[in-house]
């Protein structure tokens, strides 16, 4: 962590799914000081993923307090504030502005039923995603809590992305962010906005009377910090808030991609794989592109992985005991003992193929019924070739996506990644030798953290626009270059990959629609 002190100061704050993180930036985009606090994410049932408001809170107001206490500034060189958060995860709200239950997080995907419905119907909004919605985006979400959970959808007066959520506390003010509902609502600013006809086709009649009526883009000012949310925080009420957007998205910000010809790759507990177009291009096995999502007068383009990071964490917490307790003994992270395991094992896991849609698939299939496998197993099969096959597995989902993009016309000349899985050299070696690209790594790893940082000091005046703060505030720090020889073995394992979801389709489809029946 970079410790220059150069007030004044920008705080960002950064909702992911396992943690809420806050950092205090420089105007340079040096990080003086961060905090982090978690929260649990609860799974009532096969596909349901659900999180708690009033751990959202206690949290933004722990990670917040945290980074203060280690950044030990004065109140008044902090000059604007933005957050970032997952989506879709939607937070519904009644009328007197009371969160109705728990939100259902980005993750939850119990409405495939109804994304296949709404997919089934052809509208001209489904420009966005030709191959299939997602039961991830907002109108599969509210159709299925309309059609399960009727009390609830009537008594939302107000519904909020998890990133408004966040900027309503802090200001009081209901808005709706562009970027969020552009890339996840059908929201097409071309066409003049919602699409009404689309929702009341679906069964959604009159939806658009829950939506507060501000839509504001990336680093507009939603207002100033309450003198509530001010205490609370431990800040000085009357600072700018600038509007924010989705984590991966802003990341994007955080990685300097504010023009055509490079891809960001953000590495959470999901893969987010982002570039900006000159022209709206519409091709199935992407979702988008959305127009004026990030850049004005750009378009997003997107594809994605619903299970990457969550999917080692997943293979840690059910299967790494022995592993966390080596790794305890010798002073050193549970994930760094596997990774030194895992590079004894050779390109390939000895046979293994993970397919990584414990959580569905995005792009480029769309389909949230789809469900993960490991299959080549053998009694040979150990701790270090499973886990390698899970980061090989996840890399070969990234060149599924960047395959699809290729056959479409659509160029990536560089690849920037940032996030978690970045601290692992071999997970990026892996990634770099699968695609045939190098990935750049920015000096900053928490790429959404410095995202919202230059969202928040454009907000506060000292930048005229993102691309200006991303220039100023982004650095790269170092590329992996791949080993030709391993790409070309790779090649054939990926065929491999691509070839089990379309033997397993069925089957996956049939055992999901028996296990999530209640």
């Amino acid at each position: 962590m970079n410790q220059k002190r150069q007030p004044p100061y920008i705080l960002s704050i950064d909702a992911g799914t396992e943690a809420i993180k806050a950092g205090l930036f420089d105007l340079q985009g040096n990080r003086v000081a961060s905090g982090s606090r978690n929260y649990p994410t609860f799974f009532p049932a096969s596909g349901w993923a659900e999180q708690d408001p009033a751990d959202w809170w206690s949290g933004l107001v722990g990670a917040v307090q945290d980074c203060l206490h280690h950044a030990r500034v004065a109140p008044e060189e902090i000059a604007g504030l933005s957050a970032d958060a997952t989506t879709c995860t939607l937070m519904p709200l009644d009328a007197a502005g009371q969160e109705l239950g728990r939100a259902l997080l980005w993750m939850d995907v119990r409405a495939a039923t109804q994304a296949q419905q709404i997919f089934a119907r052809g509208d001209p909004a489904l420009r966005y995603c030709l191959a299939g919605v997602n039961a991830e985006w907002m109108p599969p979400k509210l159709l299925w809590l309309k059609e399960n959970e009727p009390e609830r959808y009537a008594a939302t007066a107000c519904l909020l992305e998890f990133t408004d959520w966040i900027a309503w506390r802090l200001t009081g003010r209901l808005t709706l962010n562009l970027n969020t509902v552009t890339q996840r609502w059908f929201y097409h600013t071309p066409s003049g906005g919602w699409p009404l006809d689309f929702f009341a086709a679906i069964g959604l009649a009159g939806l658009a009377d829950k939506f507060p009526v501000d839509i504001l883009p990336l680093g507009a000012v939603v207002g100033e910090l309450s003198a509530d949310a001010a205490g609370a925080l431990g800040l000085r009420p009357g600072m700018p808030v600038a509007a924010g957007g989705g984590d991966a998205f802003v990341g994007l910000l955080g990685q300097g991609v504010t023009q055509p010809g490079d891809l960001g790759v953000v590495m959470g507990a999901s893969n987010v794989l982002s570039a900006l177009a000159a022209e709206e291009l519409h091709f199935p096995g992407i979702f988008g592109s959305f127009p004026d999502a990030v850049i004005p007068g750009l378009n997003l383009v997107e594809g994605g992985q619903a299970a990457t990071g969550s999917l080692l964490s997943w293979f840690k917490r059910n299967f790494g005991a022995d592993a966390e307790a080596a790794a305890i003994a010798r002073n050193i992270s549970v994930y760094r003992l596997l990774d030194e395991e895992a590079a004894q094992v050779p390109p390939g896991a000895a046979g293994l193929i993970v397919l990584d849609y414990f959580q569905g698939n995005r792009t480029p299939h769309t389909d949230s019924a789809a469900r993960g496998a490991i299959w080549g197993l053998s009694l040979q099969s150990g701790r270090a070739q499973i886990f390698r096959a899970l980061m090989e597995g996840i890399a070969y989902g990234m060149e599924d996506i960047l395959q699809t993009f290729r056959r479409h016309g659509f160029s990536v000349e560089r690849i920037i990644a940032s996030g978690g899985a970045t601290h692992s050299p071999l997970f990026m070696q892996i990634y770099a030798d699968v695609v045939g690209q190098p990935l750049s790594i920015t000096r900053e790893p928490e790429a959404s953290l410095l995202g919202s940082a230059i969202v928040a000091a454009v907000g506060a005046g000292f930048y005229p626009d993102l691309q200006t703060a991303a220039r100023q505030m982004v650095s790269i720090e170092r590329a992996y270059i791949p080993d030709a020889h391993r790409h070309d073995e790779y090649a054939f394992f990926v065929r491999q990959y691509q070839e089990t979801y379309q033997q397993l389709r069925e089957l996956m489809h049939k055992m999901n629609e028996r296990s999530s029946k209640k």
